[in-house]
């Protein structure tokens, strides 16, 4: 059963994935939806959001408290600590959507190749509208994040994990929270009809993890942190030969276009 008011730790443990409804108040939901209506407004007012071309979902603009500020609220943090124990920091939190700039499908993947730090994290999505199949709601395959890092990132093959493996798209309430494991393979269809599908991702983890950003609750319990260093740690990578090979192909087709 992946669908419950109260958190199974153990079978979180085993799914990688976890519906609990019901979890946020609903004085504190009714405040971040006003909030999100009002930045929403905003950036509409200034021209619309700025769109990712790698990630149309992502929402980049900073969102004002109390937005920015729900990865602390206890409801949250209760819920975390029964998955992570009492030490509990933060990876990163932002927006995902479904709106008039993205309503195309999000191809099956798993996160924690575009992590750093350890692959114990796990995604809090907090739902502000609903979410179904029909707006682009998630899917998830449980189990995969038995798998671990596969080696790269990109587009997955769920057809590789045969027929008989599970996969679940649930319909999911404003109030609701899928807490997933940052290894647990997902992805999400196209935008056919309904209300824009938004979502907070607020990816947590044990405080142990060097890659954590704010201590969240209880003690920090690493000495070394990655943020204390610089960001790019690589002479020479696969993402910045992509990024080159890139900018080549995006200079090439502007030089034709003039030629044409």
């Amino acid at each position: 059963m992946l669908d419950s008011p109260a958190l199974s730790r153990e079978i979180f443990a085993q799914t990688g994935v976890f519906i609990v409804r019901n979890a946020i108040p609903a004085e504190t939901l009714q405040t971040w939806q006003s909030a999100w209506q009002q930045f929403r407004d905003e950036l509409k007012m200034a021209g619309g959001r700025q769109v990712n071309r790698f990630n149309p979902v992502a929402v980049d603009e900073t969102p004002p408290p109390p937005l920015a500020d729900m990865h602390k609220h206890p409801a949250l943090l209760d819920l975390i600590e029964q998955a992570f124990g009492p030490d509990i920091a933060l990876y990163n939190q932002r927006f995902v959507v479904k709106d008039e700039k993205s309503r195309t499908p999000v191809f099956t993947h798993q996160d924690y190749c575009y992590h750093r730090g350890w692959p114990n994290k796990a995604s809090a999505f907090v739902p502000l509208s609903l979410m179904t199949p029909e707006n682009g709601g998630m899917t998830f395959y449980p189990g995969t994040h038995h798998f671990g890092y596969l080696g790269d990132a990109g587009e997955l093959d769920p057809a590789v994990l045969g027929p008989a493996w599970p996969e679940i798209s649930p319909s999911v309430e404003p109030g609701d929270v899928v807490l997933m494991n940052s290894c647990t393979w997902h992805g999400s269809g196209p935008h056919i009809s309904g209300p824009d599908r938004v979502l907070a991702d607020i990816i947590y983890q044990p405080a142990d993890d060097p890659s954590g950003i704010a201590l969240l609750r209880g003690e920090w319990r690493t000495g070394v942190f990655l943020n204390q260093l610089p960001r790019n740690l690589f002479v020479r990578c696969r993402a910045s030969r992509l990024t080159d090979l890139q900018r080549k192909v995006d200079q090439f087709e502007a030089q034709t276009a003039l030629v044409s």
